[in-house]
């Protein structure tokens, strides 16, 4: 199961002698995919307590969903693609204890069998209390959510990730796909934009001309789709 840690931070809050709360994005990239198929999937926000004892205060933020009705440059609609609150109280009480403590938030895909490609939305920490915004793990107040589409019924199948490689990556120019027969590629940003695109056979692109960043990769091949995440130094 995938899933996207949220940590809070509040660097400047102390709980007995040097204690330091932490509460905000677990990871340096400001995005996570997940599969339409996967019930599962979850975010975790948690609670990281430096000094082991209980918390005397509670910690918590809003979760708020911004989708394509609010931001015409995402593609993803709450209740079609994905079913969450538009915005729930996330809030870790007083008596916390031990150096983690974790809530997991289901997205709650939609799976569609017409489609294959991705959606993306947004999910953003706003009324934050216990801490500000300034104290945010990484910096990251919102996340970039891709939910990912394997298209069974239109013929398009993905190709398992264990049958093609895509190096060097991280690359400064050329990516290179091995294990299956290219017969075009698309470079997307984060947002689901194509950024570069190459229309003729060939299982090699060069993405020179690209801001340094995080990618991702859409080749047909004989096979099927190939999809992976590629960074641009």
């Amino acid at each position: 199961m995938k899933k996207l840690y949220l940590m809070l931070i509040s660097c400047g809050m102390f709980l007995g002698v040097n204690a330091q709360i932490t509460y905000g994005f677990d990871y340096k990239e400001n995005f996570q995919n997940f599969t339409h198929k996967d019930q599962n999937s979850a975010i975790v926000i948690a609670l990281y307590n430096s000094n082991l004892d209980s918390t005397t205060q509670p910690y918590s933020a809003i979760l708020s969903v911004v989708d394509k009705t609010s931001n015409p440059v995402l593609t993803a609609e709450n209740t079609k693609q994905f079913n969450m609150l538009p915005q729930q109280k996330v809030e870790f009480v007083i008596g916390q204890k031990g150096y983690r403590n974790e809530i997991q938030v289901k997205i709650n895909p939609i799976v569609d069998n017409e489609f294959w490609g991705q959606k993306l939305f947004q999910l953003n920490l706003t009324t934050l209390e216990g801490f500000t915004a300034d104290n945010l793990a990484y910096g990251h107040q919102f996340i970039t959510v891709v939910i990912d589409y394997d298209g069974t019924k239109i013929g398009v199948p993905r190709v398992d990730k264990n049958n093609f490689t895509v190096y060097p990556n991280p690359t400064k120019d050329k990516v290179f796909v091995e294990g299956v027969n290219v017969q075009n590629i698309q470079v997307m940003d984060m947002m689901g934009k194509v950024v570069l695109e190459q229309t003729t056979p060939g299982n090699e692109i060069n993405i020179e001309t690209l801001p340094a960043g995080m990618y991702s990769l859409h080749a047909m091949s004989d096979k099927g789709l190939v999809v992976q995440k590629i960074v641009k130094n």
